[in-house]
């Protein structure tokens, strides 16, 4: 049986709040208003923006609020689409190298890399775990520049209590089909700046449109994902198409897992997705409210996971998930040596971990500031990267199934 890389942890109630909400979809604005209050109490002094996805959020923040050649900083280890938004938009960027302990921005080299021309930083915090925020805030303090949080990752992740998105001008959070809490696709804008909040929710009101089409092939996305989460029926419905794709197709393959990372050439399209509809706010409001239980259930795989993981010269985990106050979302290891053949050889066994090589934007045709600047701690974690599913979906069977089959994979090369 196969595991596949992603799971949508739903109980049985949400599937039919989204079957009640299909055929009785009033009172969005309602439900909308429900999803605000819930998000109040961890954003207490922030607007708060409902959005059909977070990099809608992440163009329209740097539309308002930059200017054609203005600079930005980014970890070199970003989201690519943000960097090509940035540039679509007109704007410069440098980017910095990150830290070997978490793959975060390193903030002792930020500094010596502002300018006159420096107006902004982006701050992600990769794979869930919280970067140096508090130290980057200070920064960006120091010299006057905007501070955007990159959430998408890092929802219920917190640093001194605080959570993510709290510390910057904007934090952005997805909610996408792959993340936790999941709204079936969609983001989370909070900004102290309400003149930014009206300005983000007045543009959705003029351009978003209720386009009966796009929702239409939402849905049927959603309902795939949904029977692709269950191990069983993934092994019947995706399985041997994925492994006919990887043998035959590896291009293709790679290009149905990545095709939401902005890796193709075209241009952003911020009117690609329609506003969220009354069923997946209904299943944001239950998965924001299940949050902590699904996070104890990640900690516990996670911690587990580590743990059989200590002893082995070949593999690294990334993050330690002992740590209290993060979200443990991503379990993400480092293969040494023979990262390829390891992946071919534990995907043949059914377990279809993520490649999260795609981080690397030094290597995308961006057009950077500091072209000629090396990223030695990007450049050596940089495919060797691979997320192992400890989703709070599955059992606890299906984890010792991934930790025995990953073992043996790599063992066997």
């Amino acid at each position: 049986m196969a595991i596949p890389f992603f799971s949508l942890d739903l109980k049985l109630r949400d599937f039919l709040l989204i079957i009640k909400d299909i055929f009785l979809p009033y009172d969005k604005k309602g439900h909308e208003k429900k999803l605000k209050e819930l998000l109040k109490d961890r954003y207490p002094d922030r607007y708060i923006s409902i959005l059909p996805s977070a990099r809608l959020g992440f163009y329209l923040s740097l539309k308002f609020l930059l200017k054609k050649d203005d600079e930005v900083i980014f970890s070199s280890m970003s989201f690519p689409l943000y960097i090509k938004i940035a540039k679509q938009l007109g704007l410069k960027i440098t980017l910095v190298d990150v830290c070997e302990q978490n793959l975060n921005i390193d903030y002792l080299k930020i500094e010596h890399k502002i300018n006159k021309n420096t107006k902004a930083i982006v701050a992600t915090h990769l794979f869930g775990y919280p970067c140096e925020i508090e130290k980057i805030k200070n920064i960006c303090e120091k010299h006057n520049l905007l501070l955007i949080e990159d959430c998408a990752q890092s929802f219920n992740s917190k640093l001194n209590n605080i959570e993510t998105g709290n510390f910057g001008d904007v934090g952005i959070s997805s909610t996408s089909l792959l993340k936790i809490p999941t709204t079936l696709s969609g983001g989370i804008l909070v900004t102290k700046n309400k003149v930014l909040s009206e300005k983000i929710d007045e543009w959705q009101e003029k351009y978003l449109k209720n386009n009966l089409t796009l929702k239409f092939q939402l849905f049927i996305k959603v309902i795939l994902s949904i029977l692709n989460s269950y191990p069983k029926i993934y092994s019947i419905l995706s399985d041997k198409i994925f492994n006919f794709l990887i043998k035959y197709n590896p291009r293709i393959y790679r290009k149905v897992l990545y095709s939401g990372m902005g890796m193709n050439d075209l241009p952003y399209n911020p009117v690609e997705r329609p506003r969220l509809a009354k069923y997946q706010i209904s299943v944001g409001i239950s998965q924001i409210k299940r949050c902590e239980e699904m996070n104890k259930i990640r900690k516990k795989y996670s911690e587990f996971l580590q743990k059989s993981f200590k002893d082995n010269n070949n593999i690294i985990v990334i993050n330690d998930h002992y740590k209290e106050q993060w979200n443990h979302q991503y379990f993400v290891i480092l293969i040494k040596n023979n990262f390829d053949k390891v992946h071919k050889e534990i995907f043949n066994l059914g377990i279809h971990a993520m490649d999260e090589n795609v981080w690397d934007c030094s290597k995308y045709n961006f057009n950077i500031e500091n072209v000629n600047d090396s990223f030695p701690v990007t450049e050596m974690v940089n495919g060797k990267l691979l997320r192992i599913q400890n989703n709070s979906f599955l059992n606890e069977k299906n984890i010792q199934d991934i930790l025995e089959k990953i073992i043996n994979g790599n063992n066997k090369i």
